[in-house]
């Protein structure tokens, strides 16, 4: 069965195409598709992690509250979002940063780290 039962135009509902045709139609390959189910899996299998305030910082990091909110004003700045007094924290960036860092002074007396 070489021949199309009806030409796609812009006036066919999608509903009326098939799996095949509307992939087609919109240019996706196999491959590109399997790449997309890949992206989709590995984002599901890696929740993100956040804490909430400068307490989070402090316990993530086993530091004062001073030090903490040093941190968070310099090193981890980039790692925080905050909308007026609530301050989330993605915790994966915000150890990248504090590792990334090469001097970190004011640690209870810890000159590098």
């Amino acid at each position: 069965m070489s021949a199309k039962l009806f030409q796609i135009n812009d006036d066919t509902p999608v509903a009326m195409l098939t799996a095949r045709q509307l992939r087609d139609y919109l240019g996706l390959s196999p491959e590109v598709l399997d790449k997309i189910k890949t992206i989709d899996e590995n984002a599901q299998q890696t929740p993100k992690r956040y804490v909430h305030g400068v307490s989070g910082i402090k316990e993530l990091f086993n530091c004062s509250y001073p030090t903490a909110h040093k941190l968070k004003e310099t090193i981890l700045k980039p790692a925080i979002s905050q909308q007026g007094r609530v301050i989330v924290v993605d915790v994966d960036l915000a150890m990248q940063l504090f590792k990334e860092h090469k001097e970190v002074k004011s640690i209870r007396g810890m000159d590098k780290i």
